[in-house]
Parts: structure tokens; C-alpha cells; sequence
């Protein structure tokens, strides 16, 4: 009996440990700070502080007065005639501000920059090289081997 609460237990601490913690994303605001981005755990402040810097390029930034869920978001604008990086920027944000349809305030720009944007809600997700992190499913596939170790060991 007490074999079973203790692997339910350790099921639950080794799978659910990823859905105890914040959000956490890469953050930077320009080219220069994008080279080595610092890290920054989400909440209403610093998606807020998020939505204040996108309204300096883009004019329909709405307005969350917050909410429980985030986005880490990576926006990138580049010359169209010659993709070099105009723009950069990563950091949380709130889901319904739809960063990724937002438009640029100056018109003559919406013609000659391009848009790069991903959102996503796992760790660590939104930099552009994420082949070394571990994202959620990772956390689960290896709490599910080691559960199936555990059910083996102690059946």
C-alpha cells in the first residue's frame, strides 16, 4: 500500500513540477541587448512593462489590465531588401495582445521592413535558438520513464 502512495508522490512531483512554476523568457529591447538576453519571469509588471515598449514602434497595442496566463514572444524586423535586423525584441506578454498582428506607426516602414514573430509558452522558448533547452514535453516523457521504472521495481 504504502509503496503505491509514495510512487504517487514522486509521479506527481516529477510530471506536475513544470506546471508549479512561472513562465520564464528571454528578455531584451534592441539589437544590442538581443546578443545576450537576460532572463525574466512573467507577471502582469513585466508584461505590462512589455506592452509600453511595443506601443513605441506599433499604434493598436491593447490595453490587459492582466491576466493569469503569458506569452514569451520573440518580434524581429528586418530590411526587406536585404534582411539585416532593424529591430529586435523578447519578453513576456500578455496573450491578448496579439503581438504578432500588431502594426507599425510609421506607414513608410510597413513597407520596407519585415516582420519575424513567434509566441510561445514554455520555458526558455522564445530565443532563437532553443535546441539547447528543455521544453515541457521533455519534463513529461522524462517523468513518464521514470514513473514506468518505478511501476516496474515496485510490482
Amino acid at each position: 500500500m504504502w509503496k503505491k502512495v509514495i510512487f504517487a508522490v514522486v509521479l506527481v512531483a516529477f510530471v506536475g513540477v513544470q506546471l508549479a512554476n512561472s513562465l520564464s523568457c528571454y528578455s531584451c529591447k534592441d539589437l544590442t541587448s538581443c546578443q545576450n538576453p537576460t532572463l525574466q519571469t512573467c507577471s502582469n509588471a513585466t508584461a505590462n512593462d512589455s506592452t509600453l515598449w511595443l506601443s513605441t514602434l506599433h499604434n493598436n497595442v491593447p490595453i490587459v489590465e492582466g491576466s493569469l496566463d503569458f506569452f514569451c514572444t520573440n518580434l524581429t524586423y528586418y530590411h526587406a531588401n536585404n534582411n539585416s535586423r532593424i529591430s529586435e525584441f523578447l519578453g513576456c506578454v500578455h496573450p491578448n495582445a496579439m503581438v504578432c498582428n500588431l502594426t507599425l506607426t510609421k506607414e513608410e516602414n510597413r513597407t520596407i521592413w519585415s516582420k519575424e514573430c513567434h509566441n510561445c509558452n514554455t520555458d526558455y522558448c522564445n530565443k532563437n535558438n532553443p535546441a539547447g533547452t528543455f521544453s515541457g514535453s521533455a519534463y513529461t516523457m522524462i517523468g513518464s520513464v521514470l514513473a514506468l521504472l518505478l511501476a516496474k521495481i515496485f510490482s
